[in-house]
């Protein structure tokens, strides 16, 4: 018999028998959790331990450390996913500073301060309720063993929405300051792109493959789409006014941005690049009026590659040209060019 043969019906007699232990919700092992990482037995950096931003995140860390940690890396990711989404504009993120550590952009109502809110309410959420869904953090509702193997972790979201409102809203009155009230609402909206991107999964229970009955949870979606949803939020930000018709969900922010080109040199930064069949990116827009300059790339990447029985993957090295183009820092002198 054909050796794929062989294979495609390995595959199959394995994915039935999958499908069985599914339906019967019998496994014949139990799936074992994840290890708890190494950086959860840390407990809080001193960092956080001692911030003054933010009372709530230095009570936390006493008793709920892993809750604490596991919003912050979501927040240091988030901003990680913002800064490539927004890399080939004038601001990017990526000096943006963590929200834990009470960021001078955060002082301020730009437009800029509205996403960074945002996303830092949103990724917090996320991260707490991915820990809760790898069983992590002891205090998470989503700690039963059966509902981690035969279902999903819906109280995981709802725990990490819950510890973001808790760890990033300052506490006391924002009535009458403007700018409090501002924050609030963009973390809250920050909160609700959780709710308005969440996925459905379901897993089926019973005999005969029918799936009458079946075990359905809400997860997060991957944070990288989280991020996209809230940068598109952010090209739509609204100036606040008493008349102001935001929605809950509307990014909101109180003064125009700063001008980029006058404030920081974009020199150095990639702009641009092709290689080819894609191009990405806008020199003009980024560059300030500066200009550019372009300069060629040849790289190796994996080509042609082709699955060979028994199990590998054998690719080909092929050649790429790629012309990047970074921004120059000072305009060129046209007349020095003959």
């Amino acid at each position: 018999m054909n050796k794929y043969v062989i294979f495609w019906i390995l595959l199959v007699c394995l994915a039935f028998s999958d499908r069985r232990l599914r339906q019967t919700g019998t496994p014949s092992t139990t799936t074992p959790r994840p290890p708890k990482p190494y950086l959860f037995s840390q407990g809080c950096p001193s960092d956080l331990l001692h911030s003054r931003a933010l009372r709530s995140i230095h009570l936390a860390c006493e008793n709920h450390s892993s809750t604490v940690i596991s919003a912050f890396e979501g927040i240091q990711e988030g901003l990680k996913h913002c800064t490539n989404r927004l890399r080939f504009q004038q601001w990017d993120c990526s000096e943006a500073g963590n929200i834990m550590h009470d960021p001078p952009l955060l002082r301020s109502g730009y437009r800029e301060s509205a996403l960074i809110w945002a996303l830092s309410s949103a990724s917090a959420a996320w991260g707490v309720a991915t820990a809760c869904a790898q069983g992590w953090i002891d205090d998470c509702a989503c700690n039963n063993q059966n509902e981690y193997e035969f279902g999903g972790c819906t109280h995981g979201v709802q725990h990490g929405i819950t510890a973001s409102r808790k760890l990033l809203t300052k506490i006391g009155p924002a009535s009458n300051n403007l700018l409090r009230r501002i924050e609030k609402h963009n973390l809250k909206a920050g909160r609700l792109a959780i709710k308005k991107t969440l996925i459905s999964s379901c897993k089926c229970h019973g005999v005969s493959g029918s799936c009458q009955q079946k075990t359905c949870w809400k997860r997060t979606a991957q944070l990288e789409h989280i991020t996209d949803y809230l940068v598109e939020k952010y090209t739509k930000a609204k100036v606040y006014s008493e008349s102001s018709s935001a929605k809950t969900t509307d990014l909101i922010y109180l003064e125009s941005s700063p001008d980029i080109c006058k404030e920081k040199s974009v020199g150095g930064r990639v702009c641009a690049w092709r290689n080819e069949t894609h191009t990405q990116g806008n020199c003009d827009k980024l560059c300030c009026g500066n200009g550019f300059s372009i300069r060629h790339e040849v790289v190796r990447v994996k080509c042609d590659c082709e699955f060979v029985w028994c199990c590998n993957l054998i690719c080909k090295d092929c050649i790429q040209h790629r012309w990047i183009s970074t921004c120059n820092s000072t305009p060129i002198d046209k007349n020095l060019i003959f």
